[in-house]
């Protein structure tokens, strides 16, 4: 992932919801896994077609991974197993216009019946335009836009 670039994960609402927001059972001792989300609360929507609007199928290095947009700018990666999936994840490239990707990202959330999830701020809200782009401009991906080197030189403290 690039510096520039945000990452923003679908979670089932429903799950989000049994679990009052609770982003810390999202976290393992090394990273975040939204499987957990995902294991009974599988889409009723054409998952494919609803992310297919958003961008442009892209060929997948795996199997189990589906992927839409450019790895260098927006894109989406869908994990899944046997048919089930496992995690829908965005990442957003804060270099180019953000607007229509954020307004598509939200419809696309509440189609499917998902929140959105911002695993680097520890976060996760309904899916709102205007919350979302909150979350953005205090993201790390903003604050190393507005100034790389105050930030590469905070990261390395």
């Amino acid at each position: 992932m690039a510096a520039w670039q945000i990452p923003i994960e679908f979670v089932p609402a429903k799950w989000a919801e049994e679990h009052n927001f609770e982003v810390e059972l999202l976290y393992g001792e090394d990273c975040f896994d939204t499987t957990c989300a995902w294991v009974d609360n599988q889409p009723t929507k054409d998952f494919d077609a609803i992310l297919s609007s958003i961008l442009p199928k892209a060929d997948s290095w795996s199997e189990k991974l589906s992927l839409w947009g450019n790895e260098k700018t927006h894109d989406i990666s869908v994990w899944h197993e046997d048919g089930d999936i496992l995690s829908i994840g965005f990442r957003i490239d804060l270099r180019e216009n953000i607007t229509n990707i954020m307004s598509t990202l939200c419809k696309a959330a509440i189609t499917l019946n998902c929140v959105l999830f911002i695993p680097g701020q520890k976060a996760m809200l309904n899916p709102n335009i205007f919350e979302l782009k909150q979350y953005i401009l205090k993201s790390n991906a903003a604050k190393f836009l507005k100034d790389p080197e105050s930030f590469l030189k905070e990261f390395g403290e």
